[in-house]
């Protein structure tokens, strides 16, 4: 999915500026071996004193690496049907075909290039030999160097318009590295697009769609590798876009999912209060906040901030239910007495919550057998038959709520196994044999 909302958001920008020229233009391709000898040109001109002090040198430099950037990539879109890229780059030297979880995935083998299609379209592409490494890089510590050689400011606007494109090129390749698996090449390419906007000719032009996939590589790649320094770096984007107001709550429980694998329960509390502060409304960050004081196991203080929000706004259903869940993690009969009182409220202001009815409906159900339990156990059968009568009582109370939930559960199968065989249980404990073969039946199935 990820893959999928960076190539729609970020591929089709890049690839609008990276195109074949309009008309009938005739379709030129850069020759390999031609600029890999101006590559070898550039190298010794940046030696030659004379000629390394000319912001002009370094223009033409970075010019150049951007074309190293477009060998085999002139005519290239993604999406691109096999047929195309053969009229653009002839037929290939081999094509190796592979069929991964359904899909026919097919490599096209050039000299220098491999473009790798699902099912007939261009999904990705691979340099075998490539004239130097990271020539976007190189292209644009030229046009810094440049910059810097500028004392008249003479080549700013071209070099302005050169790193426009340079962006719209990283954002391309970075891309292409997602989809590769290559993380940290993804990473390095969009991060580099934050570098040029920190440059003085963008005056600190803020690119929020760089920023938060910047985000996301760091904490992908920091989840494979167990880096620290990698959920710090995801908090520091995440932060930017908090500042300017971008992503809304979302970019609150990004900060915390990150301070949480960072084993800073509090501070990701912390986090997640300030988006309370910005957004009191917001059904998941009061949920995040509740959820994460029972994690942490300060109930009292979860409790306390509960008790805040109802008394804000006392029409959200969700926070009675949060309540709730933060009152019977007390367990003392108080607190689930209490608990069951305000998942009632939760209920009465939103029935079509299937969660509110699945945890009244468990903690009536342990209540249940506790009786039955304890009933079991007394020898004095006034006292035995009161027990055995408490918990039929809870029992039935407990496959009403969960009967409720089963039939509102559209969403969570997990969950709705549980309440299946919960009630599975309950049927075979009352010997009401019929509605205990219906829900083995519907457990089955699922």
């Amino acid at each position: 999915m990820k893959k999928l909302i960076i190539s729609l958001v970020i591929v089709s920008v890049a690839l609008i500026g990276l195109q074949a020229q309009e008309g009938g233009t005739a379709i030129v391709l850069l020759n390999y071996n031609t600029v890999k000898k101006k590559v070898e040109k550039s190298n010794e001109e940046i030696q030659n004193p004379k000629k390394n002090i000319k912001p002009a040198t370094w223009v033409k430099r970075g010019e150049l690496f951007q074309q190293v950037f477009m060998v085999g990539l002139e005519q290239l879109q993604e999406g691109m049907s096999t047929t195309t890229v053969v009229l653009f780059y002839k037929e290939p030297l081999s094509i190796d075909n592979e069929t991964k979880d359904g899909a026919l995935y097919e490599t096209y083998n050039y000299e220098h290039m491999k473009y790798t299609f699902v099912n007939g379209a261009l999904q990705d592409w691979e340099r075998i030999d490539p004239i130097v490494e990271d020539p976007l890089r190189i292209a644009m510590d030229a046009y810094q160097k440049a910059l810097e050689l500028d004392e008249k400011g003479k080549v700013g606007p071209k070099v302005k318009e050169q790193l426009i494109e340079l962006k719209l090129q990283l954002k391309r390749e970075g891309v292409n590295c997602y989809y590769t698996s290559d993380f940290d090449g993804a990473l390095n390419d969009f991060e580099n697009v934050l570098e040029i906007n920190n440059m003085d000719l963008f005056a600190g032009e803020m690119d929020t769609i760089m920023v938060q996939y910047s985000g996301i590589i760091s904490r992908e790649i920091a989840g494979k590798t167990e880096n620290k320094e990698l959920y710090k770096k995801a908090i520091k984007y995440y932060q930017q876009l908090a500042d300017v107001n971008y992503g809304g709550p979302n970019t609150y429980l990004q900060m915390k999912m990150d301070y949480f694998a960072l084993g800073d329960t509090m501070k990701g509390i912390e986090c997640l209060k300030e988006a309370y502060e910005k957004f009191p409304d917001s059904v998941n960050v009061i949920a995040n906040i509740a959820d994460a004081y029972i994690l942490a196991r300060q109930f009292d203080e979860g409790i306390e901030f509960m008790a805040k929000v109802i008394k804000n706004n006392p029409s959200i259903p969700e926070a009675y239910y949060w309540n709730g869940r933060l009152l019977i993690n007390k367990e003392d009969i108080e607190y689930i007495e209490r608990a069951i009182e305000s998942y009632n409220k939760a209920a009465e202001l939103n029935p079509d919550l299937y969660y509110i009815w699945y945890d009244v409906g468990y903690i009536y159900y342990l209540q249940g057998a506790d009786f039955y339990d304890r009933g079991g156990l007394e020898e004095h059968e006034p006292t035995r038959n009161a027990l055995l009568a408490l918990g039929k009582e809870k029992y039935e109370m407990a496959i009403s709520s969960l009967e409720k939930a089963y039939k509102l559960n559209n969403e969570n199968p997990s969950v709705k196994y549980e309440t299946l065989d919960i009630l599975q249980r309950m049927y075979y404990k009352e010997q009401r044999m019929d509605d205990y073969e219906r829900v083995k039946a519907l457990k089955a199935a699922l």
